[in-house]
């Protein structure tokens, strides 16, 4: 209960930290995913249905694992710099609550960003949606899924710099060499393989499969693998800030 508290605090105290900056970002997001789907549809100006669903569900994966790879190790990152990070550590609160607020934080970012892209998507190439209820677990067990990788970045890299570079990394595989965007088997052979390892690649399929009625997906393999992440990311998050705290 005392975690639930600090957790309900901390949420509002963050919320309030990003008032001024909250709604320009929510726009930000949006605007970002809505470019990349009409942009990439300029690249292939024939594009088939099939691969106007990949682009337009592979941009709201994109969305919504990149908070946890992207957004978030470069907010904790900044707060470690600017010593934040450490005063909140030092204060009588539980770790997992901190960092949960903080994802929490980005979730809401990442989300709108998402919807957008699925909805422009679905008008611009006149797609027909089949959206499942599941989509509700599978968006946030994708951003749990992540979240403890992009934490440990944060907290392993020693430079603000660093961890920004390290970000637009994860940015670049996520959209060229990861199956989100396109599809696992017309990757290479060795990112195809490396691909079942990767969480985006269930991220990806679960949400492909809760938005359309694409063949070749497999919600329940996906749910599956991303709980199981999800609960090597959380224990990953909790070893790192507990490390540092």
């Amino acid at each position: 209960m005392n975690a639930l508290r600090n957790y309900v605090t901390l949420v509002r105290m963050q919320l309030q930290m990003w008032r001024d900056q909250f709604v320009f970002m929510l726009i930000v997001q949006a605007a970002f995913t809505i470019g990349i789907v009409l942009g990439f549809g300029y690249i292939i100006p024939d594009i088939s249905k099939t691969a106007a669903f990949y682009l337009t569900t592979g941009t709201a994966t994109q969305a919504v694992v990149t908070v946890g790879l992207v957004m978030l190790p470069q907010i904790l990152s900044q707060a470690k710099a600017e010593g934040r990070l450490d005063y909140f550590l030092s204060l009588p609160i539980s770790r997992e609550a901190y960092l949960f607020s903080q994802v929490t934080i980005v979730a809401v970012i990442a989300v709108p960003g998402a919807v957008a892209a699925i909805a422009f998507g679905a008008w611009y190439y006149d797609l027909t949606l089949h959206i499942s209820p599941l989509i509700l677990v599978v968006v946030p067990l994708s951003i749990l899924s992540l979240a403890g990788f992009g934490v440990m970045i944060a907290m392993v890299s020693p430079y603000q710099q660093l961890t920004n570079i390290i970000t637009q990394l994860v940015i670049f595989y996520v959209l060229l060499f990861a199956p989100v965007l396109i599809p696992q088997s017309q990757l290479p052979w060795l990112l195809r393989h490396t691909a079942d390892f990767m969480p985006p690649t269930y991220s990806a399929d679960g949400i492909r499969a809760t938005v359309t009625n694409l063949p070749g997906t497999h919600l329940a393999r996906s749910l599956i693998v991303m709980t199981g992440f999800g609960l090597a990311s959380v224990a990953i998050s909790s070893f790192a800030i507990r490390r540092r705290g």
